[in-house]
């Protein structure tokens, strides 16, 4: 049989233990998970994307100032309400308003045209100096979102010629990327494919 001092000194072992312990326990648990491979290649993915590269559009928008869109349905109607803005401002040749929508690394794929990203500068000459848009139409365009970018497809009948009168009319199928940076959205690349006429 143990005596009291035997008793107290193992309760105060005890007492020790409990108290101190786990920290120790869990400051070695923190080491031992750092040191574990990711789980998967999701969990690989996301630790090698900065912390910042997390955060959802409406975060980024909320930061920027900009309003959020309160649904699905309000971000589909701006970005369809963008494509007709940005054809008017091709049709009224309103450098101000290109140069709100188009984005710094735009890219232009067409049937008489290729831009590659950053080319932006050669797209709004072309479009400012010789494009001339007399009529155009949208039919059937549908909206992608994918988070912060989206999608936005369909075709596009123009009545139009370049400085040189050649005559650019005819119907398209339209491709453009749109990405929301700092609240705004903004194009980032258009492909265009003229649509054979029928025989």
């Amino acid at each position: 049989m143990l005596n009291v001092s035997a008793r107290f000194l193992v309760l105060l072992t005890c007492l020790l233990l409990v108290f101190v312990a786990p920290p120790l326990t869990a400051a070695q648990e923190k080491k031992d998970e750092e040191k574990k491979p990711a789980g998967s290649t999701a969990d690989a993915w996301r630790q090698a994307l900065p912390p910042e590269a997390e955060r959802t559009a409406e975060t980024v928008e909320a930061a920027s100032g900009a309003p959020a869109p309160a649904s699905r349905e309000e971000v589909e109607r701006s970005l369809l309400a963008l494509e007709r803005k940005w054809m008017e401002a091709l049709k009224a040749r309103d450098a101000s308003t290109l140069a709100q929508v188009i984005a710094d690394d735009f890219s232009f794929v067409g049937p008489r045209a290729f831009d590659k990203p950053g080319d932006r500068d050669k797209y709004l000459a072309h479009a400012l100096r010789e494009l001339k848009i007399s009529s155009y139409e949208f039919d059937g365009l549908t909206v992608r979102l994918y988070g912060r970018t989206a999608l936005v497809s369909g075709r596009l009948a123009q009545k139009a010629t370049d400085a040189g009168g050649e005559d650019l009319s005819g119907s398209y199928f339209v491709t453009d990327v749109w990405v929301s940076r700092d609240g705004f959205w903004r194009v980032v690349s258009r492909h265009v494919s003229l649509i054979p006429a029928p025989k």
